[in-house]
């Protein structure tokens, strides 16, 4: 055990984690402060020998006991080459939710969008006081740094895709069976080769890609592993990519989109072939974001329940910021048929 890690087990004081550091103590408050008077490198050390020694989760239990930021922060990890900005339809409507519940337990929210190269981000928001606990949309690019935050982990809650054993909370939609949903509904009205749309590397993508594969073999489906487009969240690569799998002469009688955005981008490249939809072509997302019900045909898609996703999300923090354990769970998922898709309800 290292000696900064053996004094974990009792409270530690600014003086001596100066120490350690081989800084004065006014070098510490600043760079806990995240001042710009301190060093990059000077700052980066400090914080990560208050992290391993757990001064951090002490200092954060103290001041929940005198005085709460009454923040909560929300963290974006918006991948570049995935051609997403904050202002995707998903994010928009996933902020407004945890917004909407945080303001209901008297909590404001702190938007933060971390840089690729920025491996203390999370932490800082944690350890300045500027957020008592974090919410992060997504595992997109996060999966190390949130295993890295150790103790503070207690203070996250993700939004994302159960993957395996993890060191923090997780919420999100039971991304398998809502692969199963729209794979079955394509397949029951005589789709058989049914189009992949997504970035396969998400450990949500994934799961609804292994819905989709249930779907066949439970319907005794033989499925074409050529029929899978690994594109990229952002809409424009979307209907460019689409585009050119349509000018391929790969055939296929339907599209199941990972989200309504990249459904929603497979319309517009349908459409731009002269292709008829759902005559020609049926289309599933997954989302049900506001814009699918006004897709031109309307979107039949997949309803993770956006709203309930960000409620569970402030309430599973909250406890967890309270004392109490809070489980990982899943939303329930449900199949919205719109014309789309050639049924309707």
């Amino acid at each position: 055990m290292s000696e900064h890690a053996s004094k974990s087990h009792r409270k530690m004081t600014m003086a001596e984690l100066a120490k350690l550091a081989e800084v004065d103590v006014s070098t510490v408050s600043r760079a806990l402060n995240d001042s710009p008077l301190v060093k990059e490198k000077t700052k980066r050390l400090i914080l990560d020998i208050a992290a391993e020694t757990g001064y951090a989760v002490n200092a954060s239990a103290r001041n929940l006991r005198r005085q709460s930021s009454e923040a909560i922060g929300i963290v974006i990890p918006l991948r570049p080459e995935s051609g997403q900005t904050i202002s995707d339809p998903f994010y928009l409507e996933m902020v407004g939710a945890v917004s909407q519940a945080a303001s209901k337990n008297g909590y404001d929210l702190i938007v933060s969008i971390p840089r690729e190269d920025e491996t203390i981000a999370e932490r800082r928001l944690l350890q300045t006081g500027k957020a008592d606990g974090l919410i992060v949309i997504g595992q997109a690019g996060m999966s190390q740094r949130l295993e890295e935050l150790g103790p503070l982990g207690r203070k996250v809650v993700v939004w994302g895709g159960n993957a395996g054993h993890l060191n923090y909370t997780l919420v999100g939609s039971d991304n398998v069976e809502g692969g199963r949903l729209a794979g079955d509904h394509l397949l029951s009205i005589a789709r058989k080769r049914i189009l992949f749309l997504g970035p396969g590397r998400l450990p949500e993508v994934q799961l609804r890609y292994n819905g989709l594969l249930k779907a066949h073999d439970e319907r005794g489906v033989r499925w074409d592993d050529t029929l899978t487009l690994d594109i990229e969240f952002g809409a424009k690569n979307a209907f460019e990519e689409v585009l050119q799998f349509l000018d391929s002469g790969k055939k296929f009688d339907a599209i199941f989109a990972a989200s309504d955005v990249l459904a929603m981008s497979a319309l517009l490249a349908l459409n731009a072939r002269g292709i008829s939809v759902p005559d020609d072509v049926a289309v599933v997302g997954y989302d049900n974001i506001a814009q699918a019900g006004m897709a031109t045909p309307s979107l039949t898609t997949i309803d993770q329940n956006i709203a309930r996703g960000g409620e569970l999300m402030v309430e599973k923090l909250l406890a967890q910021l309270a004392g109490e354990t809070a489980k990982s769970e899943l939303t329930p998922t449900q199949l919205i048929i719109r014309e789309s898709s050639g049924g309707s309800r």
